[in-house]
């Protein structure tokens, strides 16, 4: 079964306040639970020029400080994910690109991925033999990996 994620505002710490997307200007009548969709929706906006959008809905008294998140449940858990807007714009493929020939560069992507993808991926990402090889292994990984990878790298 797919799991199914929700724009929300992080009222207080693991208190989240889930917004129906329909209730927004913004996306003009658009409303998903698929969270590439959802990243589709909230990329070409600002975190501030959504959340005016939901003062302007009058959804709840919102603060510029709280948290935009996407949540989704998960083991009996709601977890939470950064929401991605137009704050976060760097190209991760450009970076993936430069920095193939990069040791620790692709040490730190290793580290990062144990545990993410299939050891026998894994394995074969560690013995790549030329750019375009790394570059099709890492945009052949699932959306949700990708995200949590470009987040990890833009810090």
């Amino acid at each position: 079964m797919e799991n199914k994620y929700y724009l929300a505002i992080e009222v207080r710490s693991k208190n989240y306040f889930p917004i129906n997307l329909f209730d927004l200007k913004i996306f003009k009548g658009k409303s998903t639970t698929n969270l590439e969709e959802l990243d589709s929706l909230t990329l070409p906006f600002t975190k501030k020029e959504i959340m005016d959008d939901i003062r302007e809905a009058n959804l709840l008294e919102v603060r510029d400080d709280m948290p935009l998140v996407v949540i989704y449940y998960e083991n009996k858990y709601t977890r939470k994910l950064e929401a991605l807007t137009k704050d976060y714009n760097y190209d991760m493929w450009k970076l993936l690109d430069e920095r193939y020939g990069d040791k620790l560069f692709l040490n730190k992507l290793v580290n990062f991925l144990n545990h993410k993808i299939e050891d026998e991926l894994l394995q074969k990402l560690k013995n790549v033999s030329s750019k375009e090889e790394f570059l099709k292994i890492m945009g052949n990984l699932s959306y949700f990996v990708q995200r949590k990878l470009y987040f990890y790298l833009y810090e």
